[in-house]
């Protein structure tokens, strides 16, 4: 499934704020301040739709097209640690998940 740039950068965002199992209003507000509103709504629509593996296989598709520089990588890398930090503290799961994503995005 192809994104463009914006729908991509959701779901990672979305599959960060997920990891623990609960997608908190900090993190929608993060991910509203880096996207529009329909972007995120659509997105979440989507997200409810599919299991881990589906989700990681359409970011995996889709990071040729929008992590496919260093500078990329970094932006999308920072824009999943602000969702990591939306609610002021970090888990166990939630530094694992940054590890694991730097090495899904290489």
């Amino acid at each position: 499934m192809t994104l463009n740039k914006q729908e991509f950068k959701v779901m990672v965002m979305l599959y960060a704020a997920n990891i623990d199992g609960n997608i908190l209003s900090e993190e929608v507000k993060v991910m509203l301040q880096k996207s529009d509103f329909d972007t995120v709504e659509k997105m979440e629509k989507l997200f409810a739709k599919m299991n881990d593996a589906e989700v990681l296989d359409c970011i995996r598709e889709n990071k040729a097209l929008y992590a496919a520089t260093e500078q990329d990588r970094l932006d999308l890398m920072a824009d999943l640690c602000a969702i990591v930090e939306a609610d002021e503290k970090c888990t166990a799961m939630e530094q694992h998940l940054v590890r694991a994503m730097r090495r899904v995005m290489e």
